[in-house]
């Protein structure tokens, strides 16, 4: 993202002319402070200390456009786009006279994609800068909104040739010929485009969700090692190069992008993200010992779970058991009902059905909602011939999870084993429309369409077009 430059350095001059006229005060001696601590993270090249050094600044000076605009700059820069708006909105309430604000609020409206908020801001910008290319743009991307992809075209054609390699104008061309199904086109125009400008990430990282969807996973690896080494802080990048990895054979850089994503202080929500990929393209003995190392190294108790819930679903459910136990106390309480319900379905994977049912039930009369157990306790139903019990608390976790295909299949697998095809069938379609372009969703659907083979070409047709949509959501 191309953000405006601002002059901090003359702010901070001012600061310190303040401070010798008026003396020192609190705010002045924290503001000269967080600006020292500033300047040494960007020395570093550090975002996350250069980003706590800024919101210690504008805490103590909250009356300084620049600052809140330094803020909005690394903001951005970490993919934050949400909070960069905040900070440049501040900066801009402080200035309203500064053209380069306004484009900045454009830019990251854009790609918060808020196209109702950009066109606001770009009629703005037209005032304050008269024929700025944002302006264009805005124009351009309100057409590709509204399905008039020949007029997006037109646009972009317009801007590159003034300014030939324009990212902006590159991406919204790129993005028009996609939709226009010329995609070969798309493809030779982005990468002269990342030929000519080795750093432009947003053309990299598109070339590789197109190469994505023809299922080029080696370009894919290849491509998204380039955002990665420029945008380390993109954590969906991140997992794409794992996927990518795996899914070409690659399974050295797989395992080293994983590492990367999975540090003792890393959020459950990518462990998870990465050990379910590990499930599903990395079929190999060493992800079980690989995980057994990193839930050793583990400094949170929930990253531990995550861990433990791999090694469960990978058949090493002692292990798993081992892990786990220790945090597992009975009764049941806030801090220990997931821990339990972890620990319950290691038992019912190690054959230990009657501990493992108690257990399930001790988590779901102290939290009805609890995820894995309700999940576990379906299985373990489905496992000891009770299909009846296991719809109930299928549907049960798809209403807590809706969004989840794997929790999808299993309430179709459980309607399945009570004889219920037809909604077997309906929880299938539901979930084909309710989670496009989930391949296992549609591999269940292929294997209920055997025999016919125009339904099977109109239901592969349908999930070709829910693959296209997603790669042609979004603006930049």
């Amino acid at each position: 993202m191309h953000l405006p430059s601002h002059p901090i350095l003359r702010a901070a001059a001012w600061l310190s002319a303040a401070v010798a006229i008026a003396g020192c005060s609190s705010s002045d001696s924290k503001a000269r402070a967080a600006l020292g601590d500033y300047q040494t993270a960007t020395a570093a090249n550090d975002l996350p200390a250069a980003r706590k050094a800024l919101l210690e600044l504008v805490r103590a000076k909250d009356d300084v456009a620049d600052y809140w605009a330094e803020l909005g700059k690394v903001q951005a820069a970490m993919g934050s786009y949400n909070d960069a708006y905040y900070a440049f909105m501040r900066a801009y309430e402080l200035n309203r006279s500064d053209p380069s604000l306004v484009r900045a609020l454009t830019e990251l409206a854009l790609r918060s994609g808020d196209l109702t908020q950009a066109q606001a801001k770009a009629e703005e910008l037209e005032i304050l800068s008269p024929g700025d290319p944002w302006v264009k743009l805005v124009k351009g991307w309100a057409a590709y909104s509204e399905l008039h992809y020949d007029q997006a075209l037109a646009i972009s054609d317009a801007m590159l040739a003034t300014s030939q390699f324009d990212p902006s104008a590159t991406i919204l061309k790129a993005r028009s010929l996609v939709a226009m199904h010329r995609e070969d086109e798309a493809i030779d125009l982005l990468n002269k485009q990342i030929q000519a400008q080795p750093g432009d990430v947003s053309s990299i990282a598109f070339l590789a969700k197109i190469y994505q969807r023809q299922d080029n996973w080696s370009k894919v690896a290849e491509l998204s090692q380039r955002v990665t080494a420029a945008s380390p802080a993109d954590r969906q990048n991140a997992l794409l190069l794992v996927e990518a990895a795996f899914r070409s054979g690659n399974v050295e850089l797989g395992r080293k992008a994983s590492f990367g994503l999975l540090q003792p202080t890393t959020d459950t929500a990518t462990v998870d993200a990465v050990l379910d990929l590990w499930t599903n393209y990395w079929p190999s003995s060493q992800r079980v010992v690989d995980a057994r190392r990193l839930a050793a190294a583990a400094t949170r108790q929930e990253q531990r779970l995550a861990y433990a819930q791999f090694l469960t679903r990978c058949g090493d459910a002692s292990h798993a058991i081992a892990l786990v136990s220790p945090v597992a106390g009975l009764p049941v309480s806030a801090e220990t009902a997931e821990p339990n319900a972890v620990l319950a379905s290691a038992l019912a994977r190690n054959g230990n059905l009657p501990a493992a049912k108690a257990r399930f039930d001790a988590v779901l009369a102290f939290d009805p909602g609890n995820a894995t157990a309700l999940r576990g306790r379906s299985e373990l139903a489905l496992r000891t011939g009770n299909a009846a019990a296991a719809v109930v608390d299928a549907q049960k976790l798809v209403t807590v999870l809706p969004t989840s295909g794997e929790d999808r299949l299993l309430l179709a697998r459980a309607f399945a084993a009570a004889g219920n095809k037809p909604w077997m069938e309906r929880t299938l379609w539901s979930a084909f429309q309710d989670i496009p372009a989930d391949p296992n969703i549609l591999a269940a659907l292929q294997s209920t369409k055997k025999g016919d083979k125009d339904g099977l070409a109109e239901l592969n047709a349908e999930f070709a077009r829910q693959r296209d949509n997603r790669l042609t959501r979004g603006l930049l």
